[in-house]
């Protein structure tokens, strides 16, 4: 491995990082591996290795980035340990492991010299998945607030999304499926098929919740197509289990035994 020692190591590494992300949204992710992988031989600090973790992370190729990010643990960069924790946190929180996700968040807040309006949208979320509603709508406003904009003119598609689930328990589900379908709108300016995707599955949900299943079923068949965009394989499974689960359950809600 080559220490990036010389003026021109650093603007190649530069350059292989940009060409990489540049690669990463057109969705040619072989090339961005190759050229992540070109950056991470030159590079010896973490800033190339966060970059492809964060690219992994988003094709929820969550092992391989567990996998890129751990070695910074044990490094002394206290800032991109922070980093790290913070990714590493998202990650166990897309795959359900909350608790892990609200220990790698607490340790970030402990490493990064201030918390922004990412990092308290994290703990917005990991205080919505323990079910303190309060709590989570404080650190959501607070994030908001930082983010700078104010709340009735939110523009980004996470922190909305966020408050619709908060909304849908505090306020009402009604209420929760206009902030999601907002959401909804701001992912689809940008692109980001995932953030569509969480969108429409959490429609779903609370259209289950309403008894709407036709419009539940809709939205997770359209959640489906956008995972597959993304790519988004874990939470494709994810959908299409859900399609199946509910599939079954109207199977047996319009079955009449008395016909036997």
């Amino acid at each position: 491995m080559k220490i990036p020692d010389t003026h021109g190591d650093s603007e190649r590494v530069s350059e292989l990082i940009i060409d990489a992300e540049r690669s990463s949204k057109c969705r040619d992710w072989s090339r961005a591996d190759e050229l992540f992988h070109q950056a991470i031989l030159l590079d010896t600090s973490p800033a190339s290795r966060i970059a492809y973790g964060v690219c992994l992370s988003r094709q929820e190729r969550y092992f391989e980035a567990i996998s890129i990010f751990t070695p910074i643990l044990d490094g002394d960069n206290q800032q991109a340990i922070g980093v790290v924790c913070h990714n590493l946190a998202a990650i166990y929180r897309e795959v359900g492991d909350f608790e892990l996700a609200r220990r790698f968040q607490w340790r970030a807040t402990l490493f990064l010299d201030d918390a922004g309006a990412e990092e308290l949208l994290a703990m917005a979320n990991d205080a919505l998945a323990n079910e303190t509603y309060q709590t989570s709508e404080s650190l959501l406003m607070a994030a908001i607030e930082m983010s700078g904009d104010v709340a009735d003119e939110v523009r980004d598609g996470d922190l909305i999304a966020t408050l619709g689930l908060i909304q849908a328990e505090i306020t009402s589900p009604q209420q929760g499926m206009i902030s999601l379908f907002s959401a909804y709108r701001r992912h689809q300016e940008v692109q980001d098929f995932r953030g569509m995707g969480n969108d429409l599955l959490n429609m779903s949900i609370l259209f289950g919740r309403l008894q709407r299943h036709r419009a539940e079923r809709a939205c997770l068949k359209r959640a489906i197509r956008c995972f597959e965009k993304g790519p988004a394989t874990c939470s494709v499974k994810q959908a299409n289990d859900l399609v199946d689960i509910h599939d079954r359950i109207q199977f047996f809600r319009q079955f009449d035994g008395r016909r036997n």
